[in-house]
């Protein structure tokens, strides 16, 4: 498939797709899940999907890891994934800050979609990019084209719409109708902000991986 002259490949893992050879491609982007990224003992394609990325890395392919993404990224590089010490979660819009090493990646606060109740350490040798009060490590860099977020800024409100109607079905975590709707409209309300955002960061995301 190709988008804005790119082309790309879509691949499942957990639904049972086999992961290509990272020397097909100049990035990576990892997704999010519902799972966490220490069920590798439990889940096959996590283990999978934790020896693709350190590929990524031992090859010097870009990568881009978004939520789950970023912290299977995050535990390839050493660092601990785990729950909040209070318990607490993430569902919904959220402000995440620069830090004093986010340069052009972030250059103001900025409301971003959150649906998660793990977090990370940050990874030793990394740079922290974006922080909150709730989750301090919102975003961070490895090296020249490696990056996790652990905020959703690819879920646009039709998404988001999606992602509520599978909430619906789940006994874990469901919400309620008047916590959905604020949701959507939130998610109408920053959407052309944060698809800015995203336009910038992937057009520079992918001039470096094409460049490595």
């Amino acid at each position: 498939m190709k988008k804005n002259n790119q082309s790309f490949d879509m691949c499942y893992p957990a639904n049972g797709d086999v992961l290509p050879s990272v020397d097909r491609y100049a990035g990576v982007i990892s997704f999010g899940g519902a799972c966490s990224a220490n069920d590798e003992q439990t889940l096959d394609w996590i283990r999978l999907e934790l020896d693709f990325i350190e590929q990524c890395l031992q090859k010097s392919t870009a990568f881009f890891g978004i939520c789950l993404g970023a912290q299977l990224l995050a535990r390839v590089l050493g660092a601990k994934v785990y729950k909040h010490p209070d318990e607490l979660k993430e569902v919904g819009f959220h402000l995440v800050h620069p830090t004093g090493d986010s340069g052009s990646f972030l250059t103001m606060p900025k409301m971003m979609m959150q649906w998660h109740s793990e977090g990370f350490d940050l990874p030793e040798g990394s740079q922290l990019l974006a922080t909150n009060s709730v989750f301090p490590n919102q975003a961070f860099s490895y090296s020249d084209g490696v990056y996790g977020v652990q905020f959703h800024p690819e879920v646009n409100p039709a998404a988001l719409a999606v992602w509520h109607e599978r909430n619906k079905k789940r006994d874990s975590g469901r919400l309620t109708e008047p916590e959905r709707q604020a949701m959507m409209g939130d998610a109408e309300r920053y959407d052309s902000d944060i698809t800015q955002w995203l336009d910038a960061f992937l057009l520079d995301w992918s001039a470096r991986a094409q460049s490595r």
